[in-house]
């Protein structure tokens, strides 16, 4: 129950929440859909009120002779001249009709104030209309109005005609009727569940328009929708939840509303949700007992390798006893224990062997510590006997093969700081220039801040004995050679540069560093082989061909402190 329980109840707790959120999203979806549709029915009003407009500027107000027709018409002629203009704009399933003022007491040839279309005149006032009071009141805006008459109710758009000269009289109304023809179309265009229904509102709370099986007042629907102005709302109504998403539009101020069962959305998700939680119950059950017969098949296997784990020392003999071969995994496992216990004490015996011969090894560098130390030691007792006898150029010869013995051991350090390096190819120079004087010189040109930078140790000497042996040595004083370190970026720079005049051929040169062929050149080839054993295969030494003879050498190590 420990494992179920909290299982069940997430589960439980999750379809609980996961409902919730869908009916949230479906309200959400819904309102998006109301406010697209509202926005679409306005559209179609504001087409219908700016057409409207056109016909008040291009028949009424464009001139004071059309001003005068309208409000001046006498005879039969002029009335059936008006109507076949008004008759001309009720193309597309609309009726205009214009409302006039007789405020002359004209003789008219027929009573009009039967007729529901054309032009109509009236004497006295507009009285006798019940929509005339509200249509003044916005005063030429318009409105849109449901409209009874004997022959039925329908949508109309009205407008009153100011006066262009008396902005505060009205000579009569603009009257577009059966805008339930274009508000249909686009009230059809939603597709929506069965059993919901569309009722669209004006300011006065009439019922303009309805899709759906019963005419409800807008009182009828919960206070939430009536006084908000756009959102949605869940409401229960008997045995039914609905849906309510309502949208309000400021222009012609209407509302349109969407009532919608929750059940034809969501269908049978309820009783979905239940199917599921109790087939994840038997679920679990059969779960539950699965894991309680792994547990007797895996709980004492374990036990048995948790003890040898605790018992067992490596390098010591321990009995594991006799164990019944098993398949499964904990089989294989067990079976790897063993194994690996074995490797182990093996390793350990290995090990100890590996330990004795290294205490030999270091026995024996004590030993061989001891040659070069007297090697040392001879060299300087000759050193100050060459200084006492007044021979100071073997006495610096001596110091100088002194030094470069000490640094090329380096006490077996493979490592050493630029400037020991520097020390160790200046001291190989002197020795070469006391053998072969004035045959070449030497000149220096050293980065100071690079010094205490670490390299691997005589890695200039071979280049320098290359430069000399294979470059200057028989140019009888004329050979130069140039050493240079210094920093490039995040790199350092040993350059060892001579104007030989021997020709050389740079590819070979380069098969031989990279260690391509079997020719001579052990000492570049050692150079560039430790340098990439150290720092990686992007350094190491390169040759180049130099302008005007002779060859370049450039290693190229990284920036290395010293720790």
């Amino acid at each position: 129950m420990f494992i179920i329980g909290p299982f069940l109840i997430i589960g439980w707790f999750s379809a609980y929440k996961a409902s919730d959120t869908m009916k949230d999203e479906v309200g959400k979806t819904m309102f998006q859909l109301v406010k697209q549709n509202h926005t679409t029915l306005e559209k179609t009003l504001s087409s219908v009120r700016d057409k409207t407009i056109t016909f008040l500027d291009n028949h009424f107000f464009s001139s004071t002779r059309q001003f005068a027709f309208w409000t001046g018409i006498e005879t039969l002629s002029e009335v059936s001249e008006a109507d076949i203009i008004l008759d001309r704009w009720s193309s597309d399933g609309t009726e205009y009709a214009l409302y006039m003022l007789n405020a002359q007491d004209k003789i008219l040839p027929f009573d009009m104030p039967f007729k529901e279309r054309g032009v109509i005149y009236t004497k006295g006032s507009f009285g006798y209309l019940s929509w005339a009071e509200q249509a003044l009141q916005e005063k030429g805006a318009g409105a849109v109005r449901l409209t009874k008459s004997d022959s039925g109710s329908t949508v109309t758009f009205t407008r009153s005609i100011l006066h262009p000269e008396k902005y505060g009289e009205s000579v009569g109304f603009l009257v577009v009727s059966k805008l339930e023809v274009l508000l249909t179309k686009d009230l059809m265009t939603v597709q929506l569940p069965e059993n919901a229904s569309i009722y669209l509102f004006n300011d006065q709370e009439e019922l303009l328009m309805r899709v759906g099986k019963e005419d409800l007042p807008l009182t009828a629907f919960p206070e939430a929708v009536r006084n908000h102005t756009s959102g949605y709302y869940f409401a229960n109504k008997g045995s039914t939840q609905w849906l309510y998403a309502y949208s309000h539009n400021s222009v012609f101020n209407t509302r349109l509303i969407y009532q919608i069962p929750l059940d034809s959305i969501t269908g049978n998700q309820t009783v979905y949700q239940w199917i599921i939680m109790v087939m994840s119950a038997i679920y679990m059950l059969f779960v539950l007992f699965f894991v309680l017969y792994l547990l007797r098949s895996i709980v004492k296997p374990l036990a048995r390798l948790v003890t040898f784990t605790k018992l067992y020392e490596p390098g010591k003999k321990f009995d594991f006893g006799s164990y019944p071969s098993r398949l499964d995994e904990f089989g294989l496992l067990y079976e790897a224990f063993l194994r690996m216990t074995r490797r182990l004490d093996q390793s350990v015996e290995e090990n100890y062997v590996i330990k004795i011969k290294q205490k030999e090894m270091e026995l024996s560098a004590l030993h061989s510590q001891i040659t070069p130390h007297l090697l040392y030691n001879t060299l300087d007792s000759i050193y100050w006997y060459a200084v006492d006898s007044g021979n100071m150029d073997v006495g610096s010869m001596v110091k100088d093969l002194s030094r470069l013995l000490r640094i090329g051991l380096s006490k077996g350090k493979s490592i050493i700081t630029i400037e020991e390096e520097l020390e160790h190819v200046q001291a190989y120079v002197r020795l070469q220039m006391k053998r072969y004087p004035d045959t070449f010189e030497i000149f220096w040109d050293i980065d100071e801040a690079v010094k205490a930078y670490m390299t691997p140790k005589v890695i200039l000497q071979p280049l320098v004995e290359n430069a000399i042996f294979h470059g200057v040595n028989s140019m009888d004083g004329e050979g130069f050679i140039w050493i240079r370190i210094k920093r490039n970026r995040e790199e350092i720079q040993m350059i060892v540069e001579d104007n030989g005049f021997i020709s050389v051929d740079i590819l070979k040169l380069e098969l031989i560093v990279h260690g391509e062929t079997n020719d001579k050149g052990y000492g570049i080839r050692n150079v560039h082989q430790r340098i990439q054993l150290h720092f990686g295969e992007s350094y190491g030494l390169r040759y180049d061909l130099r302008e005007g003879g002779g060859l370049v050498a450039t290693i190229k190590i990284p920036l290395q402190e010293n720790e």
